[in-house]
């Protein structure tokens, strides 16, 4: 996914304070690793969020399952030429 578990609980958070709230996007993708290193009790069902009680934003960090997991920096395509002109990509 695109975002961690931990940035989907602040938008939740957030998301249910908000007076004028509309739709929050979620990719749904949660793969095995993200399981392993991000313990949570949040819940998406039928497209309905749930909020977990648990303190804070509800989201344990384990630092040792993320050490097993090294940081690989990825980029999205470039969408502008040198010139600034818009490529299509």
């Amino acid at each position: 996914p695109d975002l961690s578990p931990i940035c989907f609980a602040a938008h939740m958070h957030l998301d249910s304070w908000a007076p004028n709230f509309g739709i929050q996007e979620y990719s749904g993708a949660v793969n095995e690793q993200t399981a392993k290193i991000f313990k949570h009790a949040h819940e998406v069902n039928d497209g309905t969020a749930f909020v977990s009680d648990a303190p804070g934003l509800g989201v344990d960090f384990d630092e040792e399952a993320a050490a097993e997991y090294p940081y690989k920096r990825s980029y999205l395509p470039v969408s502008r030429l040198e010139d600034g002109t818009m490529w299509h990509w």
